[in-house]
């Protein structure tokens, strides 16, 4: 075995052994662009158009229909059956026919007339939050119109005044607009948090494969550089390695799927560098306690989704089990995604995001140790094997 000692000479090495890994190239390039390109296909058309609404009319006033004739008029919804028993409703809910279901109950015109509080009552499938949303977005156009108009009736049998009566009845407007997704589409919603783990979960099968074939290496004897080099040149690597591939998907692939970002450069790039020597840390700690390459991609698809909704953009973080959400902290995804969220999404300061940052800080420190001990105990039991081995053979 030829002991090299020069940092050149170590960083060669770690290079050779990424680029000439087919496994690992596939992952950190293929990877990376097969999903930038891939993963927003579906959802290309962007924002949900009119959605398919049932309407179960227990009422069959003409108050009823002209709010179904209302709710077929806004743009978010298009009534699509009206069944006749709650039933029959729920069976098109469960068959995708629709997606909601407006329920007008018995006696509503009469209600409405008297001044009595009406509840009007709606279910729809909350699997899709988007389409949830444009229906009952529809449906509240839908009934404050109606609302108004027989307040309107109401005052003028009443003998109020046609110039008061606006101001009486709605005397603020409300026009909702989109701050961090204007468009209100799948694209702004769905891709910056994914993208963070795509490249999350990538340099961990990366890094982590590429740790798991230097211990066996090493093991074998066939190693010739220093370990405390390889590591240290192995994580800056990576991290620089994936700062591009971040500031490609940040930049180019943002800029081509128009998805809005509001990060200055230097912060964005900041929170990168600590949000990937975690990741890579991580990715490291994995492959000294995994015994082979092909485990880590199988631990990267098993966690995939249970980040997904525990990373608190598909799901509120504070509606989860106290002990799940500080559980999941541990795992560098979930404050990066929470962090590029606020800083490239929202437009929060980088001195806003101190949880983050405190979080990432600390895993990264945690990881440090994990693979420091982790590495002199089994440097520790290979140099006591390999003594033993030469002492056989003495013998």
């Amino acid at each position: 075995m030829i002991r090299n000692t020069s940092l050149w000479g170590t960083w060669k090495a770690e290079l050779s052994n990424i680029i000439h890994d087919r496994s690992v190239m596939l992952v950190m390039i293929g990877g990376i662009l097969f999903y930038a390109l891939l993963y927003p296909l579906p959802y290309q058309k962007n924002v949900p158009g009119q959605q398919a609404l049932a309407v179960l009319d227990q009422d069959r006033s003409a108050l009823a229909r002209q709010l179904i004739r209302m709710a077929d008029a806004t743009p978010q919804l298009r009534v699509a059956a009206v069944p006749q028993s709650m039933g029959e409703a729920t069976v098109l809910l469960e068959n995708d026919v629709v997606h909601g279901l407006l329920v007008i109950p018995a006696n509503f015109e009469r209600d409405v007339y008297l001044g009595r509080p009406v509840n009007i009552a709606f279910a729809g499938d909350a699997s899709y939050f988007l389409i949830y949303g444009n229906i009952v977005e529809g449906l509240l156009k839908a009934t404050t119109t109606l609302s108004v108009e027989t307040q309107i009736i109401s005052s003028f049998r009443k003998g109020s005044s046609p110039a008061n009566i606006p101001g009486e009845i709605m005397p603020f407007r409300m026009s909702p607009h989109g701050v961090f997704n204007p468009t209100g589409g799948y694209i702004n919603y769905i891709v910056p948090a994914v993208f963070v783990l795509i490249l999350h979960q990538t340099l961990l099968i990366a890094a982590g494969t590429v740790t798991i074939k230097d211990r066996a290496r090493r093991l074998s004897g066939l190693v010739t550089t220093p370990l405390r080099q390889a590591l240290s040149i192995r994580l800056v690597t990576f991290v620089f390695a994936y700062l591009i591939l971040a500031l490609l998907y940040f930049g180019f692939f943002f800029q081509l799927y128009g998805v809005p970002h509001a990060a200055p450069q230097f912060a964005l790039i900041g929170f990168s560098l600590l949000f990937l020597t975690s990741t890579t840390l991580f990715a490291i700690l994995l492959g000294y306690l995994l015994p082979r390459p092909e485990l880590t991609t199988v631990i990267v698809l098993l966690s995939s989704l249970p980040i997904v909704f525990t990373a608190g953009f598909a799901w509120p973080a504070s509606n989860l089990p106290e002990w799940l959400d500080s559980l999941t902290m541990m795992i560098p995804a979930k404050p990066g995604i929470q962090g590029f969220l606020s800083l490239n999404q929202m437009g929060a300061p980088i001195q806003s995001l101190t949880s983050e940052i405190a979080y990432l800080s600390g895993l990264s420190l945690f990881f440090g140790l994990g693979i420091l001990l982790l590495a002199m105990s089994e440097r520790r039991r290979s140099s006591n094997r390999m003594n033993a081995e030469s002492a056989a053979r003495s013998y």
